[in-house]
């Protein structure tokens, strides 16, 4: 994009983001957690489209080539998003099933997510200030306070004096008027950036006698040049729709475009699984086919296991009972964090509690899910730490691991929580009632 940026440009990025939205929504749990800042970012398009529609003369170049840079990053976030999802759906369903299991993309996908919420908030930010710091906003209120001096609302005010044409350029008149435009509904900064503009708009209106009080029931001149603007049409515009220069452009239908051929596509994916594999279980590699997938993937805690882990041994001497009482409870916590395995378990060794939380409830298992220490957190959960732990922002060690891009953590709780649930039901030997031996 150039530094001409305009109503089209926006309207292409929100078109892109509704599509994915829509795609997203309906496909595998990775990409359906996108959907979310997908709408954020498709409504907030909207809402800088509608903007720029009626401000696009007064935008000077400096906020241009910002809004250029901010629509540049998520357009470049929704490409490799659409790439991804497009292999995703080139996939046959064994593939496409193991990619699922494996949580394979997540990191990129995470990385996007991270990049489409920056995003909403940089536009945001972008937004309430150009609407504080609009001409025709900052008229309208400039238009509403001149009526209120004019009616006699306004007793005592600066622009009231006598000899305000001069004095109105004095910083104590002019701090003091700031405050008054402040009950109007204009802003501290917003006054500050429009100084000059306010200022002669003022010293018109005072040259032209806007200001003499009226008599009762006379209309004033500022109100009644108001009544005489042409009524804008408000934007019918919806999640759906993006009005620009009166016409109004749905979003493309139908999916995302499939460019690879089935067979193809698998062949890519099994092999860059083959590499991850290894890196991940330098021990378990050998993929030959989608079935092939499936079966391995079963294997995983098995293969999980495999990970370097030291030897804990239990200390129940007095030294181990004197050493647990001079660590914190929250000493397993920090170890974690610090991605240190021995101290996690030397902690383990003197009895310490692997589900001690701290004062925002984070366990050693939700520093590994957010850090990626896999070798930590397999040592956690071999001494029964809790994969539901939930913070006080609502997060678990799973949800950690998902939003920072930790596929090899995600899959080590989903088949951990597997095996755990097989545990609980084997050791349910209870007969129901009414079933007779």
């Amino acid at each position: 994009m150039s530094f001409g940026i305009g109503a089209g440009d926006l309207a292409l990025v929100a078109r892109s983001a509704w599509r994915l939205y829509k795609a997203c929504k309906d496909s595998s749990e990775d990409f359906a957690r996108l959907s979310t800042e997908l709408m954020s970012l498709h409504a907030i398009m909207i809402e800088t489209n509608e903007f720029l529609v009626e401000n696009h003369d007064s935008m000077d170049l400096s906020r241009r080539h910002r809004l250029t840079i901010l629509c540049d990053g998520c357009q470049s976030a929704l490409d490799e998003l659409n790439t991804i999802y497009t292999r995703y759906e080139s996939l046959g369903t064994h593939a496409q099933r193991t990619w699922d299991r494996m949580h394979f993309g997540l990191r990129d996908l995470s990385d996007i997510r991270n990049r489409l919420v920056s995003s909403v908030t940089m536009l945001s930010a972008f937004n309430t200030a150009m609407v504080n710091s609009s001409q025709a906003r900052i008229e309208k209120k400039i238009t509403k306070f001149l009526a209120e001096v004019q009616a006699g609302l306004r007793e005592g005010s600066v622009v009231a004096t006598p000899d305000a044409a001069t004095a109105i350029s004095k910083a104590d008149v002019w701090n003091e008027l700031r405050r008054e435009l402040e009950d109007v509904g204009i802003s501290l900064p917003a006054a500050e950036e429009n100084h000059e503009y306010i200022l002669e708009r003022i010293k018109k209106a005072l040259d032209a006698g806007e200001l003499d009080e009226l008599a009762p029931g006379q209309a004033s001149d500022t109100e009644a040049s108001a009544d005489r603007k042409p009524s804008v049409a408000p934007s019918d515009s919806s999640y759906g729709s993006i009005v620009s220069g009166g016409i109004t452009s749905q979003p493309e239908r139908g999916s995302v475009s499939m460019s690879t051929s089935l067979s193809a596509a698998n062949n890519t994916f099994e092999e860059e699984l083959r590499r991850q594999r290894a890196e991940w279980w330098p021990n378990n590699t050998g993929l030959a086919s989608p079935l092939g997938l499936e079966r391995s993937v079963a294997s995983m805690t098995d293969s999980a296991v495999k990970l370097e882990l030291p030897k804990v041994r239990k200390r129940t001497g007095p030294v181990g009972l004197i050493k647990k009482m001079v660590k914190k409870e929250t000493a397993i916590i920090e170890a974690a964090s610090d991605g240190d395995v021995d101290k996690v378990a030397e902690c383990i060794s003197l009895g310490m509690d692997v589900n001690a939380r701290d004062r925002w409830g984070w366990s050693a298992l939700s520093m590994c899910g957010y850090g990626g220490y896999a070798n930590i957190a397999r040592l956690l959960l071999d001494h029964g730490a809790d994969l539901d732990n939930v913070d006080v922002d609502d997060d678990t060690p799973t949800s950690l691991a998902a939003h920072r891009g930790h596929a090899q953590l995600v899959v080590m709780f989903d088949e951990e929580r597997q095996v755990r649930d097989l545990k609980v039901r084997e050791m349910d030997t209870e007969v129901p009632r009414g079933v007779v031996h």
